[in-house]
């Protein structure tokens, strides 16, 4: 009885922790490029807070973290288009004999597209001589901080029809 008990505790406890840690994150989403699934790697990007980011790199035998640090968050929302941009700096990787960082921009740049009717989209730039690749968001809490409310689409023209010539 008592180890059913402390069984339905421990399986509860680890549901909470793994829904906290997704309500913590601003903005997480997985990689789709074609160097990773070339060389059978998936990686994905959490982006903690204003501060703090991290890539994490993923093999069948193991995972390399390189933790960023997130320079600046600029909402580009404008007319039609709502994009927020995230600049970070990529720092050392864990375990550190996987010197990955060396194989990262000295800017990551993730584009989110915010607009409203948009189905989780986002690219990142991410390596050494490759183009943007597509980032499929699993994570997005960036409204619930403020960001990508900038976005207000354009109000249609009203026509008057007791105009005069």
């Amino acid at each position: 009885m008592i180890r059913s008990i402390l069984m339905a505790t421990f399986v509860f406890g680890f549901i909470f922790t793994a829904e906290a840690q997704s309500k913590k994150l601003m903005y997480s989403c997985q990689l789709q490029d074609e160097w990773l699934q070339a060389k059978n790697l998936s990686a994905g990007i959490n982006i903690e807070d204003l501060d703090h980011a991290t890539i994490t790199i993923k093999s069948e035998s193991e995972t390399v973290v390189c933790p960023m640090a997130v320079e600046t968050v600029q909402d580009a929302s404008r007319s039609r288009i709502a994009r927020i941009i995230f600049s970070m700096t990529p720092a050392g990787c864990s375990p550190q004999e996987k010197l990955f960082h060396r194989n990262l921009r000295r800017r990551v740049e993730l584009f989110v597209d915010a607009h409203p009717d948009a189905k989780g989209s986002a690219q990142l730039s991410w390596r050494h001589r490759g183009a943007r690749s597509e980032c499929k968001e699993t994570v997005n809490n960036l409204k619930s901080h403020g960001i990508g409310n900038k976005f207000h689409p354009p109000a249609a023209a009203s026509k008057n029809g007791s105009g005069t010539r």
